[in-house]
C-alpha cells in the first residue's frame, strides 16, 4: 500500500510553494482557524465547561440591556448607524472568506494539474460558489446549535437550578460526549461538502448529502489527516513562537535601555519587533491555511477519484502479521 498521506502533504507543499497567489486567499480562509477539527474539540470542550456562566450571563445582558434602550433620537440614530455598519463589515469579512475557501479549493485541484490561475479569478469563482458553501455552514451550525439549544441548554438549565453538584457534573459530561464529537463530525462532513459543490456543481443538500457518505466511508482517514495537520500545525506555531522571541528580544531590551535614560524614540523602538511579528504571523497563517485546504481538496480528490484508500492504523494492521511471521523464521 502506497503512503496515502505523504503524496498528498508533499504535493500540497508543492503546491502551497509555487503558486503564491493562491496565499491572500488563504489569509482569509486562516480566519476560520488553522487548527481544525481538534482544534473544533478544545474549543467545545471550553464552550460545555463554560455554559452555564453563557447562560447567566445572557440573561444579565438581557436584564441590564432592554430597559435602557429608551434612547435619545441623535444616540440612537449613531447607535443604529453603528449597528448597521458593524454589519456590513462583518458581511462583507463572511463574503471574503467563504468565497476564499471555494476558490483555494478549485485554485488547489488546478494547481494540482499545473494550470497557473490568479487571485482575482479565483475569488470570483468563490463568489459564484459563495451561497451553497455558506449554506453549509450555516447547516453545519444548525445542526449543532439546534442541538444545544433544543436538548441541552434546557436540560442544564433545569439540572443547575436544583444545585446538585453530582448531577450538574453529569450533565457536564453527558454535553461533553454528544456536542463535542457532534460538532467534529459536521466540520468533516461540511469540509467534504464544499468540495463536492465547487469542483462538481452539486446543490447544497445533495453535497451535504455526499459529504457524509464520504466521510462515513472514510472517516478513520479523516481523523488522521486531521490530527497529522494538527501536529503541522502545533510545529509551525512553535517555530513562530521562536522567531517571534528572538526577533523581539533585542528590541525589547533595547527599548528598556531607552527608557531608563528617558529617549523619546522607545515606543518607535518596542513597535518595530511589534509589526514584524504581525506581518510575519500573518504570511505564516496564510501559507498554512494554503498548505491545509490544499491537503483536504487533495484528499477529496484521492477519496473520490483515486479508488480505495486506507488509512494508516489499517495499513500497520495489515502488516502485523507479515511482520509476526518474519519474526518467528528469524533464527
Amino acid at each position: 500500500m502506497s503512503s496515502l498521506y505523504r503524496n498528498i502533504l508533499k504535493k500540497s507543499w508543492q503546491i502551497t510553494k509555487k503558486h503564491l497567489y493562491l496565499w491572500p486567499l488563504g489569509f482569509f480562509v486562516a480566519f476560520l482557524g488553522n487548527g481544525g477539527e481538534y482544534q473544533i474539540l478544545t474549543k467545545q470542550i471550553g464552550n460545555v465547561r463554560n455554559q452555564p456562566e453563557a447562560i447567566t450571563n445572557l440573561q444579565g445582558w438581557f436584564n441590564t440591556v432592554m430597559p435602557n434602550l429608551g434612547l435619545p433620537f441623535g444616540r440612537g440614530l449613531l447607535l443604529a448607524l453603528f449597528l448597521i455598519a458593524s454589519l456590513l463589515i462583518i458581511l462583507l469579512v463572511i463574503w471574503l472568506v467563504i468565497s476564499a475557501v471555494a476558490g483555494l479549493i478549485k485554485g488547489s485541484v488546478d494547481a494540482s494539474k499545473d494550470q497557473r490561475n490568479s487571485f482575482a479569478a479565483l475569488l470570483a469563482t468563490g463568489s459564484k460558489n459563495f451561497k451553497p458553501v455558506f449554506g453549509l455552514f450555516i447547516i453545519a451550525k444548525i445542526i449543532v446549535y439546534t442541538l444545544l439549544a433544543l436538548i441541552l441548554t434546557p436540560l442544564m438549565l433545569a439540572t443547575f437550578a436544583q444545585g446538585n453538584v453530582t448531577l450538574n457534573i453529569l450533565i457536564i459530561i453527558i454535553s461533553f460526549l454528544i456536542f463535542v464529537p457532534l460538532t467534529i463530525i459536521v466540520s468533516f462532513v461540511t469540509r467534504f461538502a464544499a468540495a463536492f459543490v465547487v469542483l462538481q456543481g452539486q446543490k447544497m443538500t445533495e453535497a451535504f448529502k455526499n459529504g457524509w457518505r464520504l466521510f462515513a466511508a472514510n472517516w478513520l482517514i479523516s481523523l488522521e489527516m486531521a490530527f497529522i495537520l494538527l501536529i503541522i500545525n502545533l510545529v509551525v506555531g512553535f517555530a513562530l513562537f521562536i522567531v517571534a522571541f528572538l526577533l523581539f528580544s533585542p528590541f525589547f531590551f533595547i527599548g528598556m535601555a531607552s527608557a531608563i535614560n528617558q529617549t523619546a524614540s522607545t515606543l518607535n523602538i518596542i513597535m518595530i519587533p511589534v509589526i514584524l511579528i504581525i506581518l510575519l504571523t500573518m504570511v505564516i497563517g496564510s501559507m498554512l491555511a494554503t498548505f491545509q485546504l490544499s491537503s483536504w481538496t487533495l484528499l477529496y480528490l484521492r477519496l473520490t477519484e483515486g479508488g480505495k484508500a486506507h488509512s494508516k492504523i489499517v495499513r500497520w494492521m495489515a502488516m502485523l502479521p507479515e511482520k509476526m511471521k518474519r519474526k518467528k523464521i528469524a533464527p
